[in-house]
C-alpha cells in the first residue's frame, strides 16, 4: 500500500526518480573553486560597474525597455524606501529594495513551528533549524543553486543580485554575468494568518524565471544542493522535471531549455521532516507537523498542489496591512515583524496519555534561538506575544496553559520553561517580581481578544494566585512590589527586573508601575469572573500603591528611576519607559492608574532628555541634565546609555495613546530605521542597538520586538479587545480566509 502511494505521488508531483544517478540528463555539480560573490563584484567595481544600476539613489532593475522582471511589474528603485509593483499584488506596495551584498540576513523560509532556512540576499543559503538544530542553528552558507552551462558552472552567489524581502516572500531579480541570463526568483513559505495548521507546513516554494538575453537558445542544467538529512529526517525536491541525482547527499538537478530572446518558467518545493526531537533537557518531542504529514514527499506533494493558493493567501494578508493609511516604513514592519515565529518558536504534538498538554499541543517563542536561548521568557513574552494573540488566539492558549501548568503552590509563575531549548525546565526567583503580574495581564488581554469566558473558566484561579503571590515582595508594606535584587556588590546580574544587567534599588517607576497594572487586570479579572471579594481586595491594594507610588517615585517633573526608602538612596535618572503602568493599563483598556497632569509631564521630560540624547529612538536612561547615564557594569551591553528597542516601542506608543502621534511615530520610525535599515538585517533585529551610533549593541531575533504588532493598536487609540475587532486584524484574517474560498 505505502508503495503504491509513493508511486501515484511521483506521478502528481512529476519528479522523475531513478534507482541511481541519472544517465545523460543532470552532470555532476562542478564550479566548486568559483570566487565568491564579493571578490567578483569587487573586480567588476560592483553592480554600477557592472551597469545593473546607475546609482543608490536613483537605481531601477529594468531591462531595455525600462520594465523591470518577473517577480516585479515595473521599475525597482534600489537602497531606498519605494513603491514596488510586484507579481500578485494589485498596486504598488512600499518596501525596501536591496542590493544583495548590503544584507546581512536574509529571509527565513519556514513558519509557525517548523524550522526555516534563510534565503540569504547573496544567493546563497544562510542558517538552518529544519533538522531541529535550534540552539544554535546550524550555519550554512553555502551555494545551493548552481546553473551548469555548457562547461561553465555559475552558483548563484555569483550573480548581481537585487533582494526585496516581506516575510514569508523572498523575490530576487539576478543577472548571470558569465552567460546571458537573468533569474527572477520567488521563494516562500505558507505564513498564513489566522491559519495556524497551514502555518505549520515545513516546506518552501520556489518558482523561477529563467530569461535568456541572447540570440541563441541556452541548454542548463540547475543543480540544487540542499543540507542532507540526519538519521530520523527527510528532505525532498519536488517538482516538474526534477531529478534525484544523490537524494541521500541532498542532491537533484533540474534540466531546463530556454529559447533565444525568450524565458522558462521553472517551479519546485523543497520539504523536510524531522518528527522527533529532544530538548536540551533530554527529554523527547514530537513536532506538531507530524500529525498532518507523514513523510517529506507528503509535505512537497502538499505545498506543490496547492502552491498558487497558498501564495494567494499570503499576499492576501500582506494587501491588508499595504493599503492601509499607516507610514509605509511601519506597514514594511508590521509585515517583517512575523519572521520572529520562524526563527524562534516550537510546536509541539500532543502524543501520550500523559501528556498534560492539550489536543492542540503546545507551542512555544524563544526568547531568541540565536542570541538568548531561553523559552519563553515572561518579560519577553509581555513584549513579544502580541502577533500570536492577534492571529493565533489558540496557540497562546497553550503557552499560557504551560505557565499555568507549572505554577508553584506559592503562587508564582516561572520566568521561563527552560533554557536553551529545554520546555521542562521551569526557572523561579529571577525576574519574579514581574512575572506572576504579567501572566495575569496576558490573561484577562486573551480574554479581550477571544471574548471566550472558558479563558476564566481556565485560567482565573491561577491569575489570582499569581497576583497574590507578588503581594510577598512588598518589602516594607508599603504597597508596592520592590526589585528585590539578587546581584552581589558591584556586579550587574541579576537584577531581577527586564533591565536585567542594570540593579535597581527599594522600589522603581517600572517594577512597580507593572504592579499597578497588574492589580487593575486583577479588579477587571475578577469583575469579569463575578468574584466581588477578590475585585475588592484588588482596588484596596490598587489605591494605596496608587499614593506609594506617587509620594515615593514622582520628583515634580517625572517619575524617578528608584527610590530605597529604607537605605535612603534614590535615583534621579529617567527612564524613557518609565511609564509602563500607563502603557499597560491602555493595553488592556483600563483607568489610568496615574495623574493625567503627572502622565504629560513625564513624556514632556522623555521627549526633552531621552529623545534628545540619540538620534535612534530613546535613550534607555539620562540624567537630569541631558547625558546618558553609564551604568558603568557592563560595557558592552550597557542598558542604561544605548536603547532597547523593545521598551522604546513602548514608550513610543505611550506617546501615542496620549494624543503624541508625531512624536510616538517618529521614535518608532528612528528605531526601525536603524534595525532595518542602518543595519540592513529586518530579517536578524536586535535587542539592544548602541545610543551613540545605533548599531547592533546585543541581541540577535529578539522576541520583545514583536510588540510592534501593538503599534497600530496604540496608533488607532484601541485596547486588545477592539483591536482584534477592528479593520485591520479582522481583515487580513479575512482575506487570507477568503482565498481559501
Amino acid at each position: 500500500m505505502r508503495a503504491a502511494r509513493q508511486k501515484g505521488r511521483d506521478r502528481i508531483d512529476g519528479v522523475v526518480r531513478f534507482a541511481g544517478r541519472p544517465a545523460n540528463i543532470c552532470s555532476a555539480v562542478k564550479g566548486k573553486g568559483a570566487m565568491n560573490r564579493r571578490e567578483m563584484l569587487s573586480g567588476l567595481g560592483g553592480l554600477a560597474a557592472a551597469g545593473f544600476y546607475k546609482t543608490a539613489s536613483s537605481a531601477e532593475v529594468s531591462n531595455d525597455e525600462g520594465a523591470a522582471r518577473w517577480p516585479f511589474r515595473g521599475p525597482v528603485v534600489l537602497n531606498q524606501w519605494t513603491n514596488i509593483l510586484a507579481d500578485g499584488f494589485t498596486a504598488a506596495v512600499p518596501g525596501y529594495v536591496f542590493e544583495g551584498g548590503l544584507l546581512q540576513s536574509g529571509v527565513p523560509l519556514g513558519a509557525l513551528g517548523t524550522g526555516y532556512l534563510t534565503l540569504e540576499a547573496n544567493g546563497k543559503l544562510g542558517f538552518s533549524s529544519i533538522f531541529n538544530d535550534l540552539v544554535p542553528p546550524q550555519r550554512l552558507f553555502a551555494d545551493w543553486l548552481v546553473v551548469e552551462a555548457g562547461t561553465r558552472n555559475i552558483p548563484l552567489s555569483a550573480a548581481q543580485i537585487v533582494y526585496w524581502g516581506h516575510y514569508p516572500v523572498a523575490d530576487l531579480s539576478a543577472r548571470l554575468v558569465e552567460v546571458p541570463l537573468e533569474i527572477g526568483m520567488r521563494a516562500f513559505t505558507p505564513f498564513i494568518v489566522g491559519d495556524a495548521a497551514a502555518s505549520n507546513t515545513p516546506v518552501a516554494l520556489f518558482d523561477l524565471e529563467l530569461r535568456n538575453l541572447s540570440d541563441k537558445a541556452l541548454e542548463l542544467n540547475l543543480h540544487l544542493k540542499l543540507p542532507p538529512a540526519p538519521k530520523g529526517a527527510e528532505i525532498t525536491v519536488r517538482g516538474e522535471g526534477v531529478v534525484e541525482e544523490a537524494a541521500a547527499d541532498g542532491l537533484y538537478c533540474l534540466p531546463v531549455n530556454v529559447p533565444s530572446n525568450g524565458s522558462k518558467r521553472v517551479q519546485f518545493a523543497v520539504g523536510w521532516y524531522a518528527p522527533t526531537w529532544r530538548d536540551s533537557g533530554r527529554e523527547p518531542h514530537v513536532n506538531r507537523y507530524s500529525q498532518r504529514f507523514g513523510n517529506a514527499a507528503e509535505v512537497t506533494e502538499f505545498g506543490m498542489h496547492n502552491r498558487e493558493l497558498l501564495l494567494r493567501r499570503v499576499l492576501a494578508w500582506q494587501s491588508e496591512i499595504y493599503r492601509t493609511d499607516m507610514p509605509d516604513w511601519l506597514k514594511d514592519a508590521l509585515v517583517q515583524g512575523f519572521y520572529s515565529l520562524a526563527k524562534n518558536s516550537v510546536w509541539i504534538a500532543h502524543t501520550r496519555k500523559d501528556d498534560w498538554w492539550e489536543e492542540n499541543g503546545w507551542f512555544t517563542h524563544s526568547e531568541s534561538h540565536t542570541g538568548c536561548p531561553i523559552v519563553e521568557t515572561m518579560v519577553c513574552r509581555m513584549h513579544g506575544h502580541f502577533a500570536l494573540l492577534f492571529f493565533f488566539p489558540e496557540l497562546e492558549t497553550t503557552t499560557l496553559n504551560g505557565f499555568r501548568h507549572f505554577q508553584i503552590s506559592s503562587g508564582e509563575i516561572p520566568f521561563a520553561f527552560g533554557l536553551l531549548t529545554s520546555m521542562r525546565d521551569p526557572r523561579y526567583s529571577c525576574q519574579h517580581p514581574l512575572n506572576s503580574g504579567q501572566y495575569a495581564q496576558m490573561v484577562y488581554q486573551l480574554y479581550l481578544r477571544t471574548g471566550d469566558r472558558s479563558v476564566l473558566s481556565k485560567f482565573y484561579e491561577s491569575s489570582k494566585q499569581a497576583i497574590r503571590y507578588q503581594y510577598l515582595l512588598d518589602d516594607d508594606d508599603c504597597g508596592l512590589v520592590h526589585d528585590q535584587s539578587h546581584a552581589l556588590p558591584g556586579e550587574p546580574w541579576p537584577a531581577n527586573q527586564f533591565y536585567d544587567i542594570w540593579p535597581w534599588q527599594g522600589t522603581s517607576s517600572y517594577v512597580a508601575g507593572t504592579w499597578l497594572a497588574t492589580l487593575s487586570a486583577g479588579v477587571a479579572l475578577a469583575t469579569a469572573n463575578g468574584d466581588s471579594s477578590f475585585a475588592a481586595e484588588c482596588t484596596s491594594h490598587l489605591r494605596k500603591a496608587q499614593d506609594t507610588f506617587e509620594q515615593n517615585l514622582w520628583n515634580g517633573s517625572y517619575y524617578r528611576l528608584w527610590n530605597d526608602k529604607q537605605a535612603g538612596k534614590v535615583s534621579e535618572v529617567c527612564l524613557a519607559n518609565q511609564l509602563m503602568a500607563a502603557w499597560c493599563t491602555k493595553v488592556m483598556g483600563l483607568r489610568d492608574p496615574l495623574p493625567t497632569a503627572h502622565i504629560n509631564s513625564a513624556l514632556d521630560t522623555i521627549e526633552r532628555l531621552n529623545m534628545k540624547a540619540t538620534s535612534y529612538g530613546l535613550t534607555n536612561g539620562v540624567t537630569a541634565d541631558g547625558k546618558p547615564f553609564d551604568t558603568k557594569l557592563d560595557r558592552s551591553n550597557d542598558f542604561g546609555k544605548n536603547i532597547f528597542v523593545g521598551e522604546n516601542l513602548c514608550a513610543a506608543m505611550t506617546f501615542l495613546y496620549y494624543g503624541r502621534r508625531d512624536t510616538g511615530l517618529e521614535v518608532a520610525r528612528r528605531l526601525y530605521d536603524a534595525v532595518a535599515i542602518k543595519n540592513r538585517s529586518p530579517w536578524n533585529q536586535r535587542c539592544l542597538i548602541n545610543g551613540e551610533t545605533g548599531l547592533p549593541q546585543w541581541g540577535d531575533d529578539y522576541y520583545s520586538n514583536l510588540v510592534i504588532w501593538a503599534v497600530p493598536m496604540a496608533l488607532a487609540g484601541a485596547s486588545v479587545g477592539q483591536f482584534a475587532k477592528a479593520d485591520l486584524v479582522k481583515n487580513m484574517i479575512s482575506a487570507a480566509a477568503k482565498e481559501r474560498s
